[in-house]
């Protein structure tokens, strides 16, 4: 399953790449993130509780940086994580991109491509898009709010 969100934050884009080069700031924007901690530079574990229709799920799992390329302004982070309750596994990457607006404004996209199996899987595609999108607009306007403004709408 696909997902691809884009918002404008209001700074530039040096400012907000800086931020979100630091994983623990990134995985800390997901709405139900309980924590991050550090294996090494490139490797994380953590736990995020999320609701998917009455189904309360605990997640927990590993968080890798694939790459980073300050140069693009782009990362790609793969997740892999369990919920023992339910036996099921998310697979996933998110990639981030900014590219510059303005002075002060940047683009930042982000393309999450997730694979859901075991019982996770069963959850009907519609309901897991429609928590997936309302996942990444809270991602973004929390990212917004930790580097300051409010979320702009996308021109044309």
């Amino acid at each position: 399953m696909k997902l691809e969100n884009t918002c404008v934050v209001p700074v530039p884009r040096q400012k907000l790449w800086d931020y979100l080069i630091v994983i623990p700031n990134v995985a800390q924007c997901l709405p139900g993130v309980e924590e991050v901690l550090a294996v090494d530079e490139r490797n994380y574990t953590g736990a995020i509780q999320v609701k998917v229709g009455i189904v309360k799920l605990r997640l927990r799992g590993k968080i890798a940086v694939e790459f980073i390329d300050n140069e693009r302004y782009e990362a790609c982070l793969a997740v892999q994580a369990a919920d023992q309750k339910i036996s099921g596994l998310v697979q996933g990457k998110m990639t981030l991109r900014l590219s510059e607006v303005s002075e002060r404004e940047t683009r930042l996209s982000v393309a999450t491509d997730l694979n859901l199996l075991g019982k996770i899987g069963e959850f009907g595609h519609g309901l897991i898009k429609k928590k997936g999108d309302q996942m990444m607009a809270d991602f973004e306007a929390t990212i917004v709010a930790k580097v300051g403004g409010e979320p702009q709408p996308l021109r044309s």
